[in-house]
């Protein structure tokens, strides 16, 4: 008896060869109906505030680093459907590092969610995804990241696959679910587990694999941390058919108007006022604690909204931030370290107060 799945290829179903697809009884109970099932058991003041956090975390707060993005990528898909003979040229790898925190995973689902041409096609027969996106988790194998590419391309997965099966593999089922673009979050961490130079190399050539099939040929989208761009470094054909996008810290006072766009949009979205936020150094101060990175603002944004809302304030203050701080670090106890609550804060190190632990 087989099983046989769209766009995938037959499975035999037996108790030796288990699929990592198999249904089971909570497959009707979506993730939705359970999350729902939850919170109505929550008192009705966390439901209301809840439902205002989930506005803000939906927020999406533009800024001239997504125009570089879009212009950027728009030339990186120019050149990959561009063809020679008919024929595509081989893939392509668009990188996109930054700090922890600087915002780089909304960024990217930002730019892709914007581009009409990577949408999913729903046909007859199935949908079909020209992007799919793999987030890595912990340290990974190549192993590891194949199964992910190809469970989220859609194909049923065999537990008892080697790693070189999987990559021999992968480019041929690529081409038959017609994906385009394979986004790697969190790509380091693929370094991780390549420590020499060697390693490394192997794991470009692992890349190279998909990106040079010639029948289908799948560019990358690699996001992490700046050490993301050695793969690059130890191959001059990915360096050569890559680009390069660093989102940096954010600077003061330079962009000050971005830090307080921030704010305004934040506090709009919950329904508070700001005005007793952007008419002082508050700006300021939220940017040194969140380590001057575009995600931990809206992070530290997050918290004090949240203090205002439980305390039905309807305009946000320094005492939120000052109060959410205290949740953010081991500032409990020593305002001193309290970047909101003294006068001199810009001694203090930006980030989180963390106090050094030691065994006696």
């Amino acid at each position: 008896m087989t099983r046989v799945k769209a766009l995938g290829r037959p499975v035999k179903s037996s108790s030796s060869m288990p699929s990592e697809a198999s249904a089971t009884p909570l497959d009707d109970f979506s993730d939705d109906d359970f999350f729902d099932s939850i919170i109505t058991k929550l008192p009705a003041k966390s439901r209301e505030t809840i439902e205002i956090i989930s506005k803000v975390k939906s927020t999406y707060i533009t800024s001239g680093r997504d125009a570089v993005l879009k212009n950027s990528f728009d030339d990186f898909l120019e050149k990959m459907f561009a063809r020679r003979n008919g024929l595509r040229d081989d893939g392509r790898a668009f990188f996109v590092t930054g700090a922890s925190g600087a915002g780089k995973t909304y960024s990217i689902e930002h730019l892709l969610a914007e581009n009409e041409t990577m949408q999913p096609q729903v046909k007859s027969f199935g949908t079909i995804k020209p992007v799919i996106s793999v987030a890595l988790l912990g340290p990974s194998t190549l192993k590891i990241l194949g199964r992910s590419i190809l469970r989220q391309a859609g194909y049923e997965l065999v537990q008892n696959m080697e790693q070189g099966e999987i990559w021999d593999m992968l480019p041929a089922q690529l081409h038959h679910r017609k994906v385009l673009i394979i986004h790697v979050d969190e790509t380091q961490h693929m370094l991780k587990q390549t420590k020499t130079d060697t390693e490394r190399e192997n794991l470009a050539k692992a890349f190279k694999g998909v990106m040079n099939y010639k029948p289908w040929p799948v560019s990358f989208i690699m996001s992490g941390m700046p050490e993301t761009t050695e793969l690059a470094r130890l191959d001059e054909q990915i360096e050569r058919r890559g680009y390069y996008i660093d989102l940096p810290d954010i600077e003061l006072p330079e962009s000050r108007a971005l830090v307080l766009k921030i704010i305004n949009k934040s506090a709009e979205a919950a329904g508070l006022q700001a005005d007793k936020v952007v008419n002082s150094d508050l700006p300021e101060r939220i940017t040194h604690a969140a380590r001057y990175r575009f995600g931990r603002i809206t992070q530290v944004m997050l918290e004090a909204i949240q203090v205002a809302l439980k305390r039905g304030d309807p305009h946000l203050s320094r005492e939120h931030f000052a109060y959410a701080y205290l949740g953010l670090s081991h500032a409990r106890g020593h305002d001193e370290m309290n970047p909101f609550l003294v006068d001199d804060w810009e001694r203090l190190p930006p980030g989180s107060f963390l106090k050094k632990w030691r065994d006696d």
